[in-house]
C-alpha cells in the first residue's frame, strides 16, 4: 500500500520539478489534483483513520512550511507541495520529510552558490535574516522579510522537496 502511494506521490513530484523548474511555478491544478489522489488512496487503503491521516499530515506539511512562506523564502506553491506530500505519507513520516528536505535544501543552495561563486554573499544573507528574523520575533513582531539583502537566486524548491522526499524513505528503509 505504501508502494503505491509512494509511486503516485512520485509521479506528482516530477511534475512539479518539470513546471517549476521551467515556469518557477507549481500549479494549483497539479497540488489539488495530487490532493484528491492522496485522499482517494489513504481513504479506499486505511478507511476514516486514512483520511484522518491524510489530513492530519497535510495541515502539518503546511504549517510547517508556512513561516519560511511568510518570510518570503518560498513561494506558496513550495508550501501546498510539502501540503500534498503530507496528505500521501500522512502525519507519521511528514515532520521526518520536512527535515530531510530542509537539508536538501540547503544543499543545493550551496551548490549553487558555488556555481555561481557567490558563498560569501549567501553565508552574508542567512546571518542577516536570521539575525534580523529574531530581533523582530524578540520585539514581538511576525519575522516577516522585509530585509534589503543582494539575493544570489531563487531555487525551484519543488527539486528540495522531491529529493528530500526520496532520502527520507530511502534512510527509512535502511
Amino acid at each position: 500500500m505504501l508502494g503505491a502511494r509512494l509511486g503516485l506521490l512520485a509521479g506528482f513530484l516530477l511534475a512539479a520539478v518539470i513546471t517549476d523548474t521551467a515556469a518557477r511555478k507549481i500549479p494549483n491544478k497539479l497540488v489539488l489534483g495530487g490532493l484528491a489522489v492522496a485522499f482517494l488512496c489513504q481513504g479506499l487503503f486505511f478507511g476514516g483513520g486514512g483520511l484522518l491521516d491524510a489530513a492530519q499530515g497535510m495541515g502539518l506539511g503546511f504549517v510547517l512550511f508556512l513561516p519560511l512562506y511568510l518570510l518570503r523564502a518560498m513561494g506558496a506553491g513550495d508550501v501546498k507541495l510539502m501540503a500534498m506530500v503530507g496528505a500521501f505519507t500522512g502525519m507519521q513520516d511528514i515532520v521526518g520529510i520536512v527535515l530531510f528536505t530542509f537539508v536538501a535544501g540547503g544543499a543545493l543552495s550551496l551548490v549553487c552558490a558555488l556555481k555561481l561563486k557567490s558563498l560569501h554573499q549567501l553565508i552574508d544573507n542567512v546571518k542577516y535574516l536570521t539575525l534580523a528574523g529574531m530581533s523582530k520575533v524578540a520585539a514581538g513582531k511576525m519575522p516577516v522579510n522585509d530585509f534589503p539583502v543582494n539575493s544570489i537566486g531563487t531555487l525551484p524548491y519543488a527539486w528540495a522537496i522531491t529529493l528530500g522526499t526520496a532520502s527520507y524513505f530511502v534512510w527509512r528503509s535502511l
